[in-house]
């Protein structure tokens, strides 16, 4: 008997010892489980939730209910950095604006300059008053005997491209040059010995 009486609080004492430490177990991993699920789901019906910084990393927002509930959720991106910004976008092209037009590099501008065909001038004549790249010269002699031909740019002394060249009754010189151009300073001056001369040019200014 006295075995007994010195038993039974010893074995209620290490009962109490094991459901504390269980207890205290199943506590230990509901809180773990919070903190990497983040929680109990939480529904609003009406009104609004302030969700903090620290703890929005985790947040989840469920659209699968209808179409109603999910036209009042709303999202403030003004204190992140949105990753496109539709203010640093170039403008559209408007109006006579051309699209995937592409010139040649040259020491030029992109303004072109062409010239349809036309008869050349008998007497020394500007054809182009600015800096010219000439990206092509076509001449045609249309009379029935050869004239002479004289191409420059047009500085105050002019240089010549063509000095008085010989074109023969019937006959076409085309001039192509190389994709940069050839550049004619203060433009291009043209002179033909007499009529029957015709060209067409192409360039950039």
């Amino acid at each position: 008997m006295k075995l007994l009486k010195w038993e039974a609080p010893k074995w209620a004492a290490v009962g109490i010892l094991v459901f504390a430490v269980t207890i205290g177990s199943w506590i230990g991993k509901l809180k773990a489980q919070q903190m990497s699920s983040g929680g109990t789901a939480v529904t609003v019906t009406s009104g609004s939730v302030t969700v903090s910084q620290s703890t929005a990393s985790n947040l989840k927002v469920d659209l699968s209910g209808t179409a109603a509930n999910a036209t009042a959720i709303k999202v403030d991106p003004s204190a992140v950095t949105s990753p496109v910004s539709l203010a640093s976008l170039p403008a559209l092209a408007a109006s006579t604006n051309l699209i995937g037009r592409t010139y040649p590099y040259t020491s030029c501008g992109t303004t072109a300059y062409s010239a349809a065909l036309q008869a050349m001038p008998t007497s020394s004549t500007a054809v182009a008053s600015s800096t010219t790249c000439l990206l092509m010269l076509n001449i045609t002699n249309t009379s029935a005997g050869p004239l002479t031909v004289t191409v420059s740019d047009n500085q105050g002394t002019p240089v010549l491209f063509l000095n008085s060249v010989t074109i023969n009754a019937g006959e076409t010189r085309t001039y192509p040059f190389s994709p940069g151009g050839a550049k004619f300073t203060s433009g291009i001056k043209m002179q033909a010995s007499g009529s029957g001369i015709q060209y067409t040019a192409e360039g950039l200014q």
